[in-house]
């Protein structure tokens, strides 16, 4: 067996496996980049700087269709031993091309179909517009695929070079597959940021209406726990708040009071001057009241004119001094109506838990039934006080 057939075989198997090789480790490098973390200009970067690094490509461009016309998107080239790519801005001159190139890729884009020539300077096709151009400016060799994006001819990639027969028949082969497989990295780039962006904008909405569900629970949770006049809670806060109080002090053996406060003549106050002006006097008779308060105790309006207050901590003599002050505070209060001052009074009782030695064990009792028997207690005392004329504050313990 002769040696020459058997050598020129050989070297044509091995230069076969090298394109083989060639073409693995291109579109490898292809399918390595990272699509989450990289905007697509970036892919495309490294897409072509793959190409030209491992193909032996001399210089390759991709153009994307905008509004009807190819615009350059990113070059990559040999320079001074070394692949350079660069992405291309509007002014950037990198990426000009021959009106050879652009009648290519043109009909690439249109025919959807790749485009090869060998030696645009005699081709029948080119020879018209080649005439028209400086001959050293234009390549020799040009092979164009169309870059499909979900479905569509979105661009084109275009390789050139200075010689003539400088694409084979793999390479006419093989940029189609790289093309096809540059296409569907950008669809799925863009679908992913796409979806990750519309995840973005559905979080940003969802927490919007989070944020404004809390603030309608919030401000409904307010309408059924506070007066809307005075500020203060209302009657359902007051006795559901009153029952864990009274709960905490019977099991730890401690002190608490309730009080009942009540407007002195306010009737009159609202039949002689309008009800604009009795509002005004519960509204300021609330913030007089609130002053005196520490922040443990709890203020409100469970009346028209009557306040209630629960005193953690409070025994009945304590009740009966704060009593004494809550009083002198509303006598301190004046207004001015029609040119005349305008006061009133206030008259209030308290009732608080005995906790000596001989005192009834409380824990007999529900907690509805104790924060009840301490709410008439103090009732009492409080019309007690009215009966001897009002603006008085009377106190008992159970």
């Amino acid at each position: 067996m002769k040696k020459e057939p058997l050598n020129k075989s050989l070297q044509e198997m091995t230069a076969v496996f090298d394109e083989m090789l060639t073409s693995l480790s291109t579109l490898h490098s292809l399918g390595s980049l990272e699509l989450r973390f990289s905007g697509e200009q970036k892919l495309i970067r490294e897409a072509l700087s793959a190409l030209v690094e491992n193909y032996g490509v001399e210089r390759c461009s991709l153009f994307l269709s905008q509004n009807e016309q190819l615009r350059p998107v990113a070059v990559a080239a040999w320079e001074k031993g070394e692949v350079s790519c660069c992405s291309v801005c509007d002014d950037s001159g990198c990426a000009e091309v021959t009106s050879v190139e652009s009648a290519v890729m043109d009909r690439a884009l249109k025919q959807v179909r790749v485009q090869s020539y060998e030696d645009c300077l005699n081709d029948p096709d080119l020879q018209a517009l080649a005439e028209l151009s400086d001959a050293r400016a234009i390549p020799r060799s040009i092979l164009c695929a169309p870059v499909m994006v979900s479905g569509e001819p979105a661009g084109v990639l275009s390789l050139a070079h200075p010689e003539p027969d400088a694409f084979g028949a793999w390479q006419q082969r093989f940029i189609p597959l790289f093309s096809l497989f540059l296409g569907q990295t950008l669809t799925s780039s863009r679908l992913l940021h796409s979806l990750e962006a519309e995840v973005k904008e559905r979080t940003k909405r969802l927490e919007q209406v989070l944020q404004e569900t809390r603030q309608l629970k919030q401000h409904y949770q307010n309408l059924s726990l506070v007066d809307s006049l005075t500020g203060l809670y209302n009657r359902r806060f007051f006795f559901s708040e009153g029952n864990m109080v009274l709960a905490r002090a019977v099991r730890y053996h401690h002190m608490a009071a309730f009080m009942i406060l009540d407007l002195d003549g306010f009737k009159r106050i609202n039949d002689v001057y309008g009800h604009a002006v009795g509002d005004m006097v519960l509204t300021d008779v609330a913030k007089a009241l609130r002053c005196q308060l520490r922040d443990s105790d709890i203020l409100a309006r469970i009346g028209g004119e009557e306040f209630a207050l629960i005193l953690p901590e409070t025994g009945v003599v304590a009740a009966g001094e704060l009593g004494e002050r809550l009083l002198k505070a509303i006598r301190n209060l004046c207004w001015m109506v029609d040119g005349s001052e305008l006061r009133t009074t206030i008259s209030g009782g308290a009732a608080a838990l005995s906790l000596d030695e001989e005192s009834t064990d409380w824990a007999k009792y529900a907690h509805e039934d104790l924060l009840e028997m301490l709410f008439s207690t103090a009732d009492r005392a409080m019309y007690s006080a009215k009966e001897k004329g009002g603006d008085m504050f009377m106190s008992s313990c159970l």
